[in-house]
């Protein structure tokens, strides 16, 4: 039988993960709830769901360590967050951490990250590599090791990808990144030493040793 436990502090300060709202408490089910170190670590095993207005948490394994004022959820991680009205963050993971304090977000083993504006559902991107951090709520993101982004008909990988949601830039660098084009005209191979993708302005920018290769397609 699942237990379901509500708590206002101190695990309130989880908030939506990625960003401060009012105040809403969270709602937490799991099969057994452990409380270690004279409370300053509470621990939810089994199926565990996190649930904060319209932003959930899944995991196998959830803890919160209230001196350092952070989380952990371990195990078949999937995250839904709303960092704005229309935006949609999704994530799935290994290994979920989240600093209350410095409201930052670290994904690891096999991360996987969706942002979607649900006023407009193509307007899609998807970031994959070894570790995602989440940053200043949500707005910024690096990933580090075979970073990839896909977006549109465009699929770019870099060892470093770095994306800035409040000027719509993507930039990925190191491990001579390559972006990738596939559309009715042409297909395209293109590496440089640092790839900028200006997401409005559909304008992509590459530096330094620089190649392209080309394959127009037959009509």
């Amino acid at each position: 039988m699942k237990k379901s436990i509500l708590l206002f502090l101190p695990f309130i300060f989880v908030s939506a993960v990625f960003a401060e709202k009012p105040k809403q408490p969270v709602n937490i089910t799991g099969e057994r709830m452990e409380v270690l170190g004279r409370g300053e670590i509470t621990r939810f095993l089994g199926n565990v769901k996190l649930v904060r207005g319209k932003d959930v948490i899944t995991s196998d394994i959830m803890e919160h360590y209230e001196k350092k004022n952070y989380i952990v959820g371990e195990g078949n991680v999937h995250l839904i967050a709303y960092p704005e009205e229309s935006i949609k963050l999704e994530a799935f993971s290994d290994r979920l951490t989240y600093n209350a304090d410095s409201k930052k977000s670290t994904l690891t083993g096999n991360p996987e990250l969706i942002r979607i504006d649900e006023e407009n559902p193509e307007d899609r991107i998807k970031m994959e590599g070894e570790v995602i951090k989440l940053l200043d709520n949500g707005k910024k993101v690096h990933v580090q090791g075979d970073a990839r982004v896909e977006h549109g008909e465009i699929t770019a990988t870099g060892e470093i990808l770095d994306y800035d949601y409040e000027i719509k830039k993507i930039v990925l660098s190191g491990g001579s990144p390559c972006i990738y084009q596939d559309n009715e005209q042409a297909k395209a191979n293109y590496s440089a030493e640092i790839i900028t993708i200006f997401i409005d302005e559909q304008r992509i920018i590459m530096e330094g040793n620089v190649k392209a290769s080309i394959y127009p397609k037959n009509r």
